[in-house]
């Protein structure tokens, strides 16, 4: 994982926060890493693996195409809880941003609603690509 900037950390926490209504208390911001492309999920999707204070992991992935990685949601958040459980996370966020997030939304909460017991701890997030936010700063 990748220490990021100061600038990319408040991005960051402010999409958390903000986009995602996570309620983490500000000291757990203070340590973020991201992972571009992890291999855990290498074989299932691409996207950002964020892992913020020892507390929460966020894999958040773009998509064109909610459908194809509805059939593969299961497997990311069993995944997603392993890493979660292995690191002594507590939560495990999927955040998928699609151009046309209606669409992308309904297939995809359709799917996690099926899932055979996904608990308290793993969340999932459809939003659309201009709610990402901007880690462009160094």
């Amino acid at each position: 994982m990748t220490v990021i900037s100061e600038t990319n950390k408040q991005a960051i926490k402010g999409f958390v926060q903000g986009v995602l209504g996570c309620k983490c208390p500000s000291e757990v911001f203070l340590s973020i890493n991201v992972e571009k492309n992890p291999t855990n999920f290498a074989d299932l999707s691409q996207g950002d693996l964020i892992a913020i204070g020892g507390k929460l992991l966020v894999f958040l992935i773009k998509t064109d195409n909610g459908e194809i990685l509805a059939s593969k949601l299961e497997q990311i958040f069993n995944r997603g809880r392993e890493i979660r459980d292995k690191g002594g996370f507590h939560r495990f966020r999927l955040v998928i941003s699609a151009p046309m997030k209606q669409p992308a939304e309904e297939i995809l909460t359709r799917q996690f609603e099926i899932l055979d017991n996904p608990g308290e701890r793993l969340h999932l997030h459809v939003i659309g690509t201009d709610q990402l936010p901007d880690l462009s700063a160094q």
